[in-house]
């Protein structure tokens, strides 16, 4: 909920910025979740559908569009111990993840109404497990491709694929430790890798402003 009324906020504060126009684009999809290889094992968060909405301000400057916007999936992520760590357990649990991100959508072909474009953004992906475990913050990019059809001058529909790349993810003991006995601090223990997640997803454009 904080995040959606993050979004609200900028979404007021947009036309105290001098901003006449802006564009809101609900959006819904498939989010590939990834996996993590560990020394103790394997983290696996499970492919799902995911929502989210994004706040264009279209043509900022050169055929580019500025992009708020926030992404989630909820799932289940499963962690399997490797062999040669006894002191670890499988452990399943269940999991959201989150994408703030700000960036720009660069148009690649000038048209009046079917728009391709690619686009790029950074922010932060929220991995947040559905008990009494903390979040995990981490510094995440992503790289789109996608186009947008206006089918009147304030409705239209978008598609896109994108790739998500949180960059370094590590220090997530409490992840598998779940009903470990007392080892849920150990994946964090020179444990540092890489995940990477992308997604598919559409939905319809909402013109505002003048």
């Amino acid at each position: 909920m904080n995040n959606f009324r993050a979004i609200l906020i900028t979404l007021i504060l947009l036309p105290l910025m001098g901003i006449s126009q802006v564009e809101i684009a609900p959006s819904a999809g498939f989010m590939f979740g990834g996996r993590i290889n560990y020394y103790q094992g394997e983290l696996k968060i499970n492919d799902n559908l995911n929502y989210g909405v994004s706040i264009i301000v279209p043509e900022i400057k050169w055929g580019t569009a500025l992009e708020l916007n926030y992404t989630r999936m909820d799932s289940e992520a499963k962690f399997r111990a490797n062999p040669g760590y006894p002191d670890y357990q499988d452990t399943d649990f269940d999991i959201s993840v989150n994408y703030i991100q700000l960036g720009v959508m660069k148009t690649l072909v000038e048209d009046d109404k079917l728009t391709p474009y690619g686009s790029f953004s950074l922010g932060t992906t929220i991995f947040s497990p559905k008990n009494d475990i903390s979040d995990v913050w981490r510094f995440s990019i992503t790289l789109g491709l996608g186009v947008k059809y206006m089918i009147s001058d304030r409705i239209g529909v978008m598609a896109r694929g994108r790739l998500m790349l949180p960059m370094i993810f590590g220090g997530i003991g409490g992840y598998v430790g779940i009903g470990t006995g007392g080892t849920s601090g150990g994946l964090s223990l020179n444990s540092y890798a890489t995940i990477v997640e992308g997604d598919f997803n559409g939905g319809l454009v909402f013109r505002l402003g003048d």
